[in-house]
């Protein structure tokens, strides 16, 4: 009895000393949890974070960098003009297209205009001026939409590099708009010292993306649609930025394929200096090769290898775009494949 005893009271120690180590152990991996997430959040605030400005507003940090707000990195704020802010962008009649040409793959965006590494370019993009071509029509598209008020601008590219991501080329370059501060008519490539920006813009609320065409054609007939969808009417004047050696295939081919009429289109060309390694002779003979000859007899780009291989490869997401059903009065449009025009009757402006 009396050992019986002794070995229940043994066994109630032992349980009790147990106790505090279990306590004490379940404590400490709180503690090291608690550590662990505070690691993250710290790192969290440090690529996703938001702070306030002296006036009170907050940013949000969207890519890359430290919290240096001067330094590194992209920010909207809460008072950031937003899209469409009383009815601008419905109230516009001219379409300003700026055709994308990539996308970004690097949070490094402030030198978006100088660093091919922010880009994904092809090996034949390198070292060509691609990133100051880049920058350069955006900020003419921007200059244009300064110009008139009753203007919609459209970034237009869609999904066009597996690589990296479904990045679109139309939304890259609004990110670069924002991150660069060219809103307000910002050249970043001017040393003169002379500020040619305006106090007050209203570009940015008459700004949209395109994010489904994979090339020229698409950019122009897909931005119409765009601006359909904007506006509920289609514009009665266009004006296109992007190279100058695709003039001839924007003004002549694509705008003829979709009979839009020549006195309401107008055409931007911007291209690189050849310090950049540009070369415009170079240039124009590839376009001639590649793009040129294969519209002429393909105007829509249904027909001809070349031209369906590329937007084969541009579309490696396989997205469809929902126009036919956003823009019923193009259906027949969006489904013309050529080789003939298709005639004014049949477009939605051919009566303008």
């Amino acid at each position: 009895m009396e050992r019986d005893h002794e070995e229940m009271t043994n066994r109630l120690k032992r349980r009790v000393s147990r106790r505090p180590r279990s306590s004490s152990s379940s404590r400490a991996k709180k503690i090291i949890l608690a550590g662990f997430a505070l690691v993250i959040f710290v790192i969290g605030t440090r690529t996703i974070g938001s702070v306030s400005d002296d006036k009170g507003r907050q940013f949000v940090h969207l890519r890359g960098g430290s919290n240096n707000k001067n330094k590194n990195l992209v920010w909207v704020h809460s008072d950031s003009q937003a899209f469409n802010e009383r009815s601008l962008a419905a109230q516009a009649t001219h379409l300003i297209v700026v055709a994308g040409h990539s996308v970004l793959i690097s949070g490094d965006v402030e030198n978006a205009a100088r660093d091919d590494s922010v880009w994904w370019l092809y090996d034949y993009q390198r070292n060509r001026g691609l990133p100051q071509a880049i920058v350069s029509h955006i900020q003419a598209g921007i200059k244009l939409a300064l110009e008139d008020e009753k203007s919609l601008l459209v970034f237009s590219g869609g999904e066009t590099r597996s690589q990296t991501g479904p990045e679109t080329e139309g939304g890259s370059y609004f990110r670069v708009a924002d991150a660069l501060h060219l809103w307000h008519g910002r050249d970043v490539f001017s040393d003169s010292g002379t500020d040619t920006t305006k106090e007050f813009s209203t570009v940015r609320a008459r700004t949209a993306t395109e994010e489904y065409a994979t090339d020229s054609f698409e950019n122009l007939l897909f931005s119409i649609c765009r601006f359909r969808e904007v506006t509920g009417a289609y514009p009665t004047k266009i004006s296109v930025v992007s190279f100058s050696f695709k003039q001839q295939r924007f003004e002549t081919l694509h705008a003829g394929a979709l009979q839009w009429a020549s006195n309401r289109f107008h055409y931007v060309g911007v291209d690189p200096p050849a310090s950049t390694g540009f070369n415009l002779e170079e240039s124009t003979k590839g376009e001639r090769q590649n793009s040129l000859i294969p519209f002429q007899t393909d105007p829509y780009g249904c027909h001809t290898d070349i031209l369906q291989q590329k937007r084969k490869e541009r579309n490696p997401y396989q997205r469809t775009a929902p126009y036919p059903l956003t823009c019923p009065e193009m259906k027949e449009l969006l489904s013309w494949c050529g080789p003939d025009f298709i005639s004014r009757s049949q477009v939605p402006w051919g009566a303008i």
